[in-house]
């Protein structure tokens, strides 16, 4: 059957030689322009499958609320210039109406200058309440002291949970701007303006407006994309704008030291236009190596080209039906082409070198293709379906990545395959016959041997048993270190190296303690939305919870906050009216200045004790090092000035409480509003970040307190808890946990089936469990071998370099299969012949398939970069195992006498 097809195909290469070529062009012209249509969806979440409950989730959040992903832009640098950046910016990204919907950077101010006092826990207000008796600035430090000592120092619970936590350190940082408003006023003979002296009771009313970390050094701007993560052209479009306006205005602010975008959005784009650069850059590199190899071996021009030409051919026909079948490319598919190079290339290296041994020995064009086929025909249509059906198996994969791949990768050994046993015969019978016509002699073919192969199988098979030892002692040392390999579950470590996105996102993690890969959960109506944002903010692991609830109290709070509101606005009301200070005024402020530093420096043992570091870093900014010796106080500063205060310093004080004290007065007075607060009275600006568009779902966002990449542990506790907590909760972190689960189990599954697969082949196709065995064992330690050699190495397996394994069972096959099949066609005593002839296509093919692998190490997506290694190891272990394993079993199997007969003749 196979002999009748072998000489079909070779009559039809010789005798229809034009009309294979035009049918050829012809189908690749119509692939090209099916392959160009494309899409690249890169961002890891396509890997998952599409119909997991977690990521159709995701998907209908994303969907929905438009804040699911939101562009991060993030800056470094000293405080004022961090904030005049901001202010500068935001109009700027603004205007970008196609791109940007809404900028947030800024505290909703005029929402909580209305409603601030009833968006306050009862608890909290009551604590307050002596703090509006007297405006003055003793009466007023005082009511502040009654409220540290009530709500921290005497509070069992008074950092208890991160929003208490997140509350201190806001009071901190008023008391801190307001001591050093204080310290000017005293010490300088500049009078401050009423933009300063606004600012500094703002500061204490309701903090910092703008979204600047503790420390001031890194402030952060949230642009509200009027597109969702799911149109990755769009995304890639405006952060490269956005990117570009921020470095543009961060250029005119001397102390901005670093800004750029981070987040969600700008790892989408992150990976998306590196994994589109690194298929050109690698296949280009992979094609210029496999060229050079080519002209080294075969010492001619022309093998390479039309090998290219039709590696070409196969690329096309595989990307058009890529775009049939499933219209878009992932991160890994995105690799086929160089893949292909890799693999395909192996079925024209085969022909050629058939072909050209068989026209230096005389055989005419026909005879010479009859007996490439005939010789190494099987071997290419075993190894191309052997390969093949590996990557078909990855099709039962649950990941979309994984099936994906397997789909399109398994087609294209297919279809390089058919064009290297179709076009390629017609290309090679074309050009001599062109060369002919032109009145040129056809030029002989060199045929390179590597006898050096066939000498040291031969050599192999006279000592088989120490051979096999060696071997047999050699895989016990590799079994031992892939018992030792570790798994890499950072998925930041798969990408580029160097991306501002991923400093700015680690900076983000460390100066705010939350982290922008967070977790959403959707509510159906607002009392949903209230128990499950008051249950995530128990979640000690949860750095911080956002919620429309946050602005929006329940009916049973609102009723007993109003009466405590109320009676702040009669405090204020009734306040009585500023009175020059005196002598024994600054005493008793002296006292209560003496008092906070006391009160703050419990609170920051308190915090030290808890474990609330970013509270005792702000204390410490107040009060300094309490165990310095040199320490710096703002509070002890100020008290050391008011003791040697003189006239003139007295006048500016007491000017100074006289400007501040009606501004106080009338903003706190207008905090007092306690009109009912309703979804439907929120701002569109607060309802379009927590509402979807028909106000029939809201939005609870949860971010992690700290990174979760680098401890498997708590991104496994993290994922674990929330799903507990909600079995609808979705987010990039659970989705890459649950991701690595999956892949885990699909590689399991698809080493198993791929195995199974290939044994079976190799039984029809040998009919000999003898030969399946002699080619299965090289396979097997070739495997076992690339895992310890991985871990020697310092490697360690990761979500995609881990699909290597099913990968090389079907890849690695190769070399035994075209060995063996020879060792048939040659007869017993041949084993020299066939690895110097075979030997020198399978050393050849393994070649150019590792150099094609090995491309993707310059892929600036070091996921791919591992993958790329991997498959490079594997392949060269399966070789090496087949070069030195197979000649030893068949010096076994044929005795002594065969071999030393076969070396006679040869010498």
């Amino acid at each position: 059957m196979r002999n009748r097809l072998f000489r079909l195909m070779a009559k039809v290469a010789t005798e229809k030689t034009g009309l294979v070529l035009i049918v050829a062009i012809l189908i690749t012209a119509v692939s090209a322009a099916l392959m160009s249509q494309l899409r690249l969806e890169m961002h890891f979440k396509n890997l998952m499958p599409q119909n997991h409950p977690m990521v159709q989730e995701f998907n209908q959040v994303v969907d929905d609320f438009s804040t699911a992903s939101m562009i991060i832009v993030a800056a470094k640098g000293e405080e004022q210039a961090l904030k005049d950046f901001a202010d500068a910016l935001a109009p700027k990204l603004r205007a970008l109406t196609k791109y940007v919907q809404r900028v947030d950077y800024m505290l909703e101010r005029d929402f909580f200058l209305r409603h601030g006092f009833m968006l306050q826990k009862e608890k909290d207000l009551r604590n307050s309440l002596t703090s509006f008796d007297n405006l003055g600035l003793r009466g007023w430090l005082s009511g502040l002291n009654d409220n540290l000592e009530k709500t921290y120092i005497y509070e069992d619970e008074s950092l208890s949970t991160r929003e208490r936590e997140d509350n201190a350190v806001r009071a901190l940082d008023g008391v801190r701007f307001w001591l050093q408003t204080l310290d000017r006023v005293v010490s300088s003979d500049s009078v401050l303006s009423s933009a300063e002296i606004e600012e500094a009771i703002d500061r204490q009313l309701i903090g910092d407006p703008y979204f600047i970390s503790p420390d001031k050094r890194m402030l952060i701007m949230l642009a509200m994309p009027t597109f969702s993560l799911n149109e990755i052209d769009l995304v890639i479009e405006a952060e490269d704008i956005i990117d570009a306006l921020v470095h543009e205005t961060a250029a005119l602010f001397p102390g901005i030291e670093e800004s750029g975008t981070t987040g969600t959005m700008a790892l989408a784009r992150d990976e998306t236009v590196a994994a589109q650069e690194d298929a050109y850059f690698t296949s280009i590199i992979a094609l210029i190596l496999i060229i050079g190899l080519f002209i080294v071996s075969f010492r001619m021009w022309a093998s390479p080209i039309l090998a290219g030409l039709t590696l070409v051919f196969g690329i096309f026909w595989t990307g058009g039906f890529a775009f049939l079948a499933i219209g878009s490319l992932n991160i890994i598919t995105s690799m086929f082409a160089v893949i292909l190079l890799g693999l395909g290339v192996d079925f024209s290296i085969h022909v050629i070198s058939g072909y050209t041994e068989h026209r230096v020995q005389g055989f005419d064009q026909k005879e010479a293709l009859l007996q490439t086929f005939q010789k190494t025909g099987n071997g290419v249509l075993l190894g191309a379906f052997s390969t093949a059906l590996a990557f078909f198996t990855l099709m039962v994969a649950e990941t979309a990545g994984m099936s994906e791949f397997g789909l399109v990768a398994g087609a294209g050994v297919i279809f390089t395959m058919l064009a290297s046993l179709s076009v390629l015969p017609a290309m090679l019978v074309f050009r001599e016959r062109v060369l002919i016509r032109n009145g040129k002699s056809r030029r002989p073919h060199k045929v390179i041997d590597f006898r050096v192969l066939g000498a040291i199988a031969s050599a192999f098979a006279r000592k088989p048993k120490i051979v096999l030892a060696i071997c047999t002692l050699f895989t016990v040392g590799m079994v031992y270190s892939t018992s030792r390999i570790t798994f890499d579950y950072n998925y930041l470590n798969m990408e580029p190296e160097g991306l501002v996105s991923i400093k700015l996102q680690h900076d983000m993690e460390a100066a705010f303690q939350i982290t922008p890969d967070f977790a959403v959960v959707t509510a159906a109506s607002l009392e949903e939305a209230r128990k499950l944002t008051e249950s995530a903010k128990d979640f000690g692991m949860l750095g911080m919870v956002t919620s429309i609830t946050d602005y929006v109290p329940s009916d049973l709070e609102q009723q007993k906050r109003k009466p405590l509101v109320e009676q702040i606005r009669q405090k204020l009301a009734n306040a009585p009216a500023s009175a020059p200070l005196n002598s024994s005024e600054i005493d008793g402020f002296i006292q209560e200045v003496e008092r906070l530093e006391a009160n703050i420096i419990e609170l920051g043992q308190l915090a030290f004790l808890g474990g609330q570091d970013r509270v005792d870093d702000q204390v410490k900014t107040i009060v300094g090092d309490v165990e310095s010796e040199k320490r710096e106080s703002l509070p002890g500063s100020l008290i050391s000035k008011l003791r040697r205060i003189d006239a003139s310093s007295l006048a500016r004080l007491t000017d100074f409480q006289d400007q501040y004290m009606p501004y106080l007065r009338s903003t706190a007075a207008n905090m007092t509003e306690t009109s009912e607060l309703t979804v439907a009275g929120l701002s569109e600006e607060i309802k379009n970040r927590f509402a979807s568009e028909d106000e029939s779902k809201f939005l609870i966002t949860m971010y992690p307190k700290r990174g979760i990449w680098e401890d498997i542990l708590f991104l496994e506790r993290f994922t674990l808890r929330l799903q507990e907590f909600d079995e609808r909760v979705t987010g990039m972190p659970l989705i890459f946990y649950i991701l690595i689960d999956i892949i885990a189990r699909d590689g399991r599954i698809a080493a198993a089936l791929t195995l199974i697969a290939v044994l079976l082949m190799l039984y029809l196709n040998f009919r000999s469990f003898k030969s399946v065995f002699m080619a299965i064992i090289p396979l097997t330690i070739g495997v076992v071998w690339m895992v310890g050699l991985m871990q020697l190495f310092g490697l360690q397996l990761t979500i995609l370099n881990i699909m290597s394994v099913p990968l090389i069972l079907g890849i690695g096959i190769d070399d035994g299969v075209h060995i063996l099949h020879r060792y048939h066609v040659e007869g017993d005593g041949r084993i020299k012949t066939v690895f110097t002839s075979t030997g020198k296509a399978i050393f050849l093919t393994s070649l150019t398939t590792m150099l094609a692998f090995g491309s993707l190490v310059f892929a600036t997506y070091r996921g791919l970069g591992s993958l790329g290694i991997a498959l490079f190891i594997g392949v060269g272990t399966c070789f090496l195992a087949s070069i030195t394993i197979l000649p030893a079993i068949m010096g076994l199997s044929e005795g002594q006498s065969k071999i030393t007969q076969e070396a006679a003749k040869q010498s």
